[in-house]
C-alpha cells in the first residue's frame, strides 16, 4: 500500500489530466483538501510537493496552488542533413510570449575540447585538441530560451584564409555549412541524437527552469567523408520547446494543425 500523500497526489493528478483542473486553475486550499481526504496538513503539503516536483503545479505562499500552464514553442524541425541549423532562428510559433521580441547573442571561443567533444570530433591524444566554439544564446521575453553550441576542430581553420570567418564573432554569411564547403570540407552526411536529462543547478539557474522540468539536448555531428567536421549541441528547456517532424508533401493547413498541438495538453 502506497503512502497516503502519494494516493492524494495521484488523485489530484488524475483530476488535472482529465481537465477538472485546467491549466491556470487553482487547486482546493489545504484546509479543503484536509477535509476531503480526512488527513493532516503535513500529508496534504507532502502531496502538493509531489505535484510540484513533477512540474504539475506551482505553489506560491499566500496564493495557494495553481495548475502549471505550458505553452511551448513548436519548431518545424528538419529531418534532413541538408539543414544548416547553426545560428538560424527556428521556424516556430511562440506561445505565451508570442508578442515578445526574440533576440540572440553570439560568442566565439577557442578552447581545449573536453573528452566527450574530442571523442566525437575524432581528436586523439596526440592531436591538437583545441576547438572553435560558436555559442549562440537565444532569448524570448527576457528569458534564455535556447543555447546552441557549435564545435569545430581548430585545425580546420589553419589551411585556408576562409578559416578566419569561423573564428570571427559575427554571423556567417550564407551559413556555416557553405563556409565549410568553401574551406574544402563539404558536408556529406550527419546524424542526430535527441534526448532529455534533468538540468544541473547551473542550468536550472541559467534557463530559469522550474521544478520537475527536464532539459532537451539535441546533438548533431556532421561529416565530410569520414571526417567529423562539426558538432552542434542545442539545449532547450522541455517546457518551452516541441519538435515537429513531417514527411512528404502536406498542405499548409496540415502543418498548421501540427504546429497547434501542445503535448502538455495530452
Amino acid at each position: 500500500m502506497e503512502p497516503r500523500h502519494l494516493e492524494i497526489a495521484h488523485d489530484l493528478m488524475e483530476d488535472i489530466d482529465e481537465g477538472r483542473y485546467p491549466p491556470g486553475a487553482a487547486l482546493p486550499t489545504e484546509d479543503k483538501l484536509m477535509g476531503r481526504y480526512g488527513t493532516s496538513r503535513n500529508t496534504v503539503r507532502r502531496a502538493l510537493q509531489e505535484l510540484t516536483s513533477r512540474g504539475r503545479i506551482d505553489v506560491k505562499q499566500g496564493s495557494g496552488s495553481t495548475v502549471r500552464s505550458y505553452d511551448p514553442v513548436t519548431h518545424l524541425a528538419a529531418g534532413s542533413a541538408s539543414d544548416d541549423t547553426e545560428h538560424r532562428a527556428p521556424q516556430a510559433e511562440p506561445g505565451a510570449e508570442r508578442d515578445a521580441e526574440p533576440h540572440q547573442r553570439l560568442r566565439v571561443m577557442v578552447e581545449a575540447a573536453g573528452d566527450a567533444v574530442a571523442e566525437l570530433l575524432g581528436l586523439g591524444e596526440g592531436d591538437d585538441r583545441s576547438v572553435v566554439i560558436r555559442r549562440c544564446d537565444r532569448y524570448l521575453g527576457g528569458r534564455l530560451w535556447q543555447r546552441q553550441m557549435a564545435y569545430y576542430p581548430r585545425s580546420l581553420t589553419a589551411d585556408t584564409p576562409k578559416g578566419s570567418e569561423l573564428v570571427s564573432p559575427e554571423d556567417i554569411p550564407g551559413g556555416a555549412r557553405t563556409l565549410l564547403e568553401e574551406m574544402g570540407h563539404p558536408q556529406t552526411g550527419s546524424w542526430d541524437v535527441i534526448g532529455a536529462k534533468m538540468p544541473s543547478l547551473k542550468e536550472s539557474t541559467l534557463f530559469s527552469i522550474g521544478p520537475g522540468v527536464p532539459l532537451m539536448v539535441h546533438d548533431r555531428l556532421a561529416y565530410s567523408g569520414d571526417r567529423p567536421i562539426r558538432l552542434i549541441r542545442t539545449l532547450m528547456p522541455a517546457d518551452r520547446h516541441q519538435l515537429l517532424y513531417h514527411e512528404g508533401e502536406l498542405p499548409p493547413e496540415a502543418l498548421r494543425t501540427g504546429m497547434g498541438v501542445n503535448v502538455h495538453d495530452r
